[in-house]
């Protein structure tokens, strides 16, 4: 069996892995990958999968018309090197972006094999919401497009229960649509989990000895709205406690101005870096932080890489927002989540991380219970690839 996989966004080592994971897995059981992606890769194998790169340039921080415009780059270049694959069996598309189902779809018709669209996050709901796009017409087209690639999917993959749900709401047989969640690393976390990760952290950057580290990891974007923490770190100044944030996005300059400007000394904001070392910063953290705009769907479904690392790492999670993650954290007692305008509550929750370490551990452990009980990577990887597999047959899949 073959498989085209889709993902203009494919990383190995840094940011969004899962497409690598997942496509590594297939590979492992014995199935064909080929994946096409939009980054300029020199690799032509990697791992038993087969590379076909675009060489789309794209970036977080371009301005958004020109993030559209690789995005439609990208559907042209893929369905030319798509079409020119041969015996493909099927193909399985991951958004973001939403566009990479366009490519799918005119696949699958011309080849006449079914496609599978993974749903990162329901687009355009949130730009929608959050007032990027307000264009009466063009939001008509993009929910046309949408609900298309909904209804022509053999399968859609949604990252949370909360993605589901709008699916479904949409029109879509809730039989048709899978939950398979982001992937709690549990098996490799532990090499990173010890002690001397933060005694090393300690020896490069000494004015974190005895402070507690409430980190950040990922995209300096608008709808991460990272002003969050400063207006905490504003109206509850503490000495204690440190905010280390790091990656990048086009909001970036405009936080490390403020922060300038505000003359806040424990907030850090440190360059991108390879996933495994930010996993050590993670592992020498006392908190995790997961930010989101105060936008309600954001909340609903939201599905972050980081939020499932922080979990596999024995790390308890301080969240700005509810939704199904605060209710998961909740009744594993394992971190909490905050209304967005509760900035004194959120605080006080980093206040008692400090103050109390042996609680804090305790409320860790719980959080690794919890990425073991409910988003092992082993046991998600293994229902992915039972999910492709049903397609060896022509037969159609479902999971619970």
């Amino acid at each position: 069996m073959k498989v085209l996989y889709i993902s203009q966004h494919f990383e190995s080592e840094n940011g969004l892995t899962r497409p690598y994971e997942l496509a590594k897995k297939l590979t492992e059981e014995g199935t064909d990958v080929t994946m096409l992606t939009g980054k300029n890769m020199v690799e032509k194998e990697l791992d038993g999968i087969q590379i076909v790169s675009t060489r789309t340039s794209y970036d977080h921080t371009f301005a958004f018309h020109k993030r559209l415009f690789a995005f439609f780059l990208f559907v042209i270049k893929s369905i030319y090197f798509g079409l020119k694959e041969k015996n493909v069996d099927l193909i399985y598309a991951s958004s973001a972006p939403i566009t990479v189902g366009i490519t799918a779809l005119i696949i699958s018709k011309i080849k006449r094999v079914p496609f599978l669209f993974e749903v990162r996050d329901v687009w355009p709901d949130a730009p929608i919401e959050m007032g990027i796009i307000r264009n009466k017409v063009c939001i008509k087209l993009i929910r046309g497009l949408e609900k298309m690639l909904y209804q022509y999917a053999s399968h859609v993959v949604a990252l949370s229960a909360g993605i589901k749900r709008n699916i479904v709401l949409k029109g879509i047989d809730k039989n048709k649509v899978s939950v398979i969640t982001n992937l709690a690393h549990c098996d490799k976390a532990s090499r990173y989990v010890s002690e001397c990760e933060r005694n090393h952290i300690e020896m490069q950057y000494p004015e974190l000895i005895g402070k507690t580290i409430a980190l950040y990891p990922g995209t300096f974007g608008a709808a991460n709205d990272l002003s969050f923490l400063l207006d905490v770190a504003t109206q509850h100044p503490d000495s204690n406690i440190h905010y280390i944030l790091i990656g990048r996005g086009k909001e970036k300059a405009a936080i490390a101005e403020a922060i300038k400007q505000r003359g806040l000394t424990n907030i850090w904001l440190l360059d991108n870096m390879s996933k495994v070392e930010v996993f050590k910063w993670m592992s020498a953290s006392d908190v995790g932080i997961v930010n989101l705009a105060n936008v309600p769907i954001l909340a609903a479904e939201n599905s972050s890489n980081k939020f499932f690392d922080f979990l596999s790492l024995s790390k308890p999670i301080i969240l700005n927002f509810k939704g199904w993650q605060d209710d998961l954290l909740q009744e594993y007692n394992a971190g909490a989540g905050f209304d967005y305008d509760d900035k004194a509550g959120y605080y006080t929750f980093l206040k008692a991380i400090h103050s109390d370490k042996t609680k804090a551990l305790a409320m860790g452990k719980r959080a690794r219970i919890l990425a073991e009980t409910h988003f092992d990577a082993r046991i998600l990887k293994n229902q992915f690839a039972e999910l492709i597999k049903s397609y060896e047959v022509n037969e159609g899949y479902e999971l619970n």
